[in-house]
């Protein structure tokens, strides 16, 4: 009987040991004990301001009820027609550049 109570002793004193030592190497592994939370981004997306010109600022013709737009460096330009859409494109600096410079002349509001 003394010799079972002896070898359960020595079992529980190696598992505890054991035990013991797994921490210790677990520790030094540097795991976060939970999922780190997730970050905001840096900067909010930001939103195309829509011109609601009424004019093209390709061809200086009236948008009407076409629904051809582009989107240039954050602003929405109405555009009359699939031929202006193309020379938009081509270069569209230059018509946004024409806008700025006179928005009531494409019917800016």
């Amino acid at each position: 009987m003394l010799s079972k109570k002896l070898i359960s002793l020595s079992v529980a004193a190696a598992l505890g040991v054991a035990s013991l030592v797994l921490a210790d190497d677990m520790a030094g592994m540097n795991m976060p004990a939970s999922p780190a939370p997730a970050t905001q981004p840096s900067t909010q997306p930001t939103q195309a301001i829509d011109l609601r010109n009424a004019i093209c600022p390709v061809s200086g013709d009236k948008v009407g009820d076409s629904n051809l737009v582009e989107v240039y460096d954050g602003k929405v330009y109405h555009l009359c027609c699939p031929d202006c859409r193309e020379g938009f494109e081509k270069d569209p600096a230059n018509y946004a550049k024409a806008v700025a410079a006179n928005p009531a002349k494409y019917g800016v509001k």
